[in-house]
């Protein structure tokens, strides 16, 4: 396997060995997720598990705690409540296999105060953590919640050492100030906690989505799953909802973003169940809606779904260019998307149901033999391109004849022909507005940095426009909680017994998501800890 992250073939290994050497400098990885396990059922099958009453159970089992889902939150969850004495742990699951997760997938988390950050001279503490997120979120989410997740962040990286997961400080590719972003230097690290988690005595339960919470007298006691033709009574003293999300829900993201198609790059198990049976339950859902966007570069539906094994045309949707609607209008600083993918850049594609790069075909032509990152001076405000954007694009010819068989890439003589072949009716007007910017080296529309303004007209002979969808790993946002995890009602009290952990915690995440790489999921797998502990403690009580 080659390692050289000059090569734009990447895989998860060398994505981060690439990283390993700019340990202290402006490089470094931070993507949270990527792309689904292979030979899973579709979006559709696994979306429609719920049924609207209870079944007559087939089995029954018993379980002092009972968490649905094994992801980030469900494993560490598993985790703190094994080892502060919970009697007997079930992690029931939609999941297939210790593999079948976004965590399994995830290629780093956030985390400050550690060990090899010290040694790399980081002095960034967990009080700058938080002041940076919650000042960020705009107070907008559980202050005591968040305060607890950031406040365990450093000892998550010990539990990893635990559990044999080897990590190491990745560069701070976004350029915000600070190291924290810890990359996991193998893979299949499900394996490692389902492995460490059974000889901690926690049980897991595959293939088994659930369906609906056991509610007695207002209290969860437990829940309905459905594996294989048995319908499964998990009865438990209190019960931990975490199961990642809606994203590959289609219906319910188009309900929450206005219709936008969002190309799902991560696992097809979330599907929304999670928010659905603790609504069920009594919950009430909070208002704060959000998304992992893709950091690695554009999507579109059209083609291959993968992170590291996508066309590389993809990424001339993060070169920072001229981007438009599908009116043919600039809608953002394009710089935004280029340099901070997964929050604000990433949060204004959301905005459009596709969105467009456009280059002059002299441009495209000198991405076979130079990377564009390169050929415009390699701004040093551009420090994620260091990593992801420093090579000329491979089988150059092959994969720009497949972007455009496959209709997400378009070329025509003038830009006249190109708007008429795309739709993009204001193109033309846009491009010499761009361009008159370019030649006074001032964007007078989104004051985008003069290092990204590049001429479009240039005397080629053609012009492209490549066509992107929104793209991300996951969704953030759900039901309300308190700062223990557990769900609340409409009246804000909490549901006893019945807590809700990971990026499907209402009370956790902002939007769009935070200025720290890893958040989702270093936030994910702390929330899962405290809820742990608040339900070992409720156990105690009863």
């Amino acid at each position: 396997m080659n390692d050289n992250i000059t090569s734009f073939a990447l895989t998860r290994r060398n994505f981060l060995a690439g990283t390993a050497a700019a340990l202290l400098g402006v490089t470094g990885a931070a993507s949270l997720t990527g792309c689904a396990p292979a030979g899973q059922p579709s979006a559709d099958e696994l979306a429609d598990t719920g049924e609207t009453t209870l079944k007559e159970p087939t089995a029954t089992r018993d379980a002092d705690i009972v968490i649905v889902g094994s992801g980030a939150a469900g494993c560490f969850a598993a985790y703190e409540a094994a080892k502060a004495g919970a009697n007997s742990v079930l992690v029931v699951t939609k999941s297939g296999n210790a593999t079948d997760s976004n965590f399994n997938e995830i290629t780093g988390t956030a985390s400050v105060e550690t060990a090899a950050l010290k040694a790399a001279g980081e002095t960034y503490t967990v009080d700058d953590m938080y002041d940076r997120m919650i000042n960020y979120a705009h107070w907008t989410v559980n202050a005591r919640l968040l305060r607890q997740c950031v406040s365990l962040l450093p000892s998550n990286i010990d539990i990893f050492d635990e559990m044999g997961v080897e990590t190491m400080v990745l560069g701070d590719r976004y350029n915000f100030g600070f190291l924290n972003v810890h990359g996991f230097t193998g893979k299949n690290k499900g394996v490692n906690f389902e492995e460490g988690l059974t000889a901690l005595g926690v049980e897991f339960l595959y293939d088994a989505p659930v369906t609906h919470i056991l509610m007695e007298d207002g209290r969860a006691a437990g829940v309905q799953c459905e594996s294989g033709s048995d319908i499964i009574n998990v009865n438990a003293r209190a019960v931990l909802v975490c199961t990642g999300g809606y994203l590959a829900n289609e219906e319910k993201v188009a309900a929450e973003y206005g219709g936008c198609k969002v190309v799902n790059m991560g696992s097809l198990n979330n599907t929304g169940d999670g928010e659905r049976i603790v609504i069920e339950a009594g919950g009430v859902a909070e208002r704060v809606r959000g998304m992992g966007m893709n950091d690695i570069y554009g999507m579109n539906e059209k083609s291959t779904i993968s992170v590291f094994d996508a066309n590389p045309f993809m990424q001339l949707a993060f070169y920072g260019g001229l981007l438009t609607d599908p009116a043919g209008k600039r809608f953002m600083n394009e710089y935004m998307l280029a340099q901070e993918p997964m929050n604000g850049g990433g949060e204004a594609t959301l905005h459009e149901k596709r969105y467009y790069a456009i280059f002059s075909e002299n441009t495209v032509n000198a991405m076979k033999d130079a990377p564009y990152y390169q050929s415009i001076g390699a701004p040093a405000v551009w420090t994620s391109a260091a990593t992801m954007f420093n090579a000329p694009l491979p089988d150059f010819d092959a994969n720009l004849a497949a972007a455009i068989d496959e209709g997400w890439c378009f070329k025509a003589a003038t830009l006249e022909e190109l708007a008429e072949t795309t739709g993009l009716s204001a193109l033309p007007e846009t491009v010499a507005e761009y361009d008159a910017c370019v030649a006074a080296g001032k964007d007078t529309l989104f004051l985008k940095d003069p290092a990204f303004l590049q001429p479009i007209q240039d005397d080629s002979a053609a012009y492209y426009a490549f066509e992107y969808n929104p793209s991300a790993f996951n969704t953030f946002g759900g039901p309300r909680t308190d700062e223990l995890c557990r769900a609340l009602d409409a009246d804000s009290n909490p549901i006893e017994g019945l807590y809700v952990g990971g990026v499907e915690n209402g009370s956790l995440f902002c939007s769009p998501y935070y200025a720290v790489g890893g958040s989702c999921s270093g936030l994910s797998i702390a929330s899962g800890r405290v809820a742990a502990r608040a339900m070992v403690n409720y156990i105690a009580q009863k």
